[in-house]
């Protein structure tokens, strides 16, 4: 049994809810974020998608299992039989201090790449940063989102990847199937662009470092990532 956060958004989400349930997958509804996430952890419940409930579904999971990550399942643009991860997606997910933050960015890239791995999936990373690599020394926080970025490639020596700066759709075009964002503002509006306003399909965001079964989706999304998301919980699920 998957439970599935009814929400504000009741329309989509009842809308996913019956084409899930005319295909033989059972959900359970749930208007209450906490009794969606105790039921989880409770185990009365198999796995758990946030449907659109608010974020306090999200700072409660937390403040039951402690720190995570989320990467957002989303298909790749132009290859669309493949999936990417984009992370971090979470605003306060990862650190403002700069060496607690470039520990948290290398531990999301080998959290995502694990993950990966387990789908049988070759991982490709991409680290981005805010500005094109011969934008060197244009501006302060330009120069620290490079210099991290180059860090961090060089600190990872096990894995596939790439620093390009800025250029998310060179990462993509190259599919490569992790994109580091530079925070997570910036995750978070890479995400709400293409997935909210350019409608790019998607399956929700996965907790990377915790065993919980369960997936984030926005409030704003419509009933197919809602339905997709369940779709992919119940596949990792068996």
């Amino acid at each position: 049994m998957i439970g599935l956060g009814l929400g504000e958004k009741k329309k989509e989400v009842l809308k996913a809810y019956e084409k899930l349930k005319s295909e033989g997958i059972e959900v359970q509804l749930f208007d209450n974020y906490k009794e969606l996430i105790d039921s989880l952890l409770n185990k009365e419940i198999s796995g758990a998608v946030r449907g659109s409930l608010p974020s306090k579904t999200v700072l409660y999971l937390r403040e039951k299992i402690g720190k995570f990550y989320r990467a957002s399942i989303l298909k790749n643009p132009f290859y669309k039989d493949e999936i990417f991860l984009l992370s971090p997606v979470g605003i306060d997910e990862i650190s403002e201090n700069k060496e607690e933050r470039i520990k948290d960015k290398i531990n999301i890239v080998k959290y995502s790449s694990n993950f990966l791995n387990s789908l049988n999936i070759t991982p490709k990373i991409g680290l981005l940063s805010g500005g094109r690599l011969d934008d060197l020394g244009r501006g302060k926080v330009i120069d620290k989102t490079i210099l991290e970025a180059e860090r961090i490639k060089n600190e990872i020596k096990d894995l596939n990847i790439v620093h390009k700066g800025i250029l998310i759709e060179e990462y993509l075009r190259e599919k490569c199937n992790v994109i580091i964002a530079i925070d997570g503002i910036t995750g978070n509006l890479i995400f709400r662009c293409l997935a909210l306003i350019f409608n790019l399909e998607g399956y929700g965001a996965i907790i990377l470092n915790k065993k919980v079964n369960f997936i984030d989706t926005s409030r704003n999304g419509n009933w197919k990532r809602y339905y997709n998301a369940v779709k992919f919980l119940c596949k990792g699920l068996k």
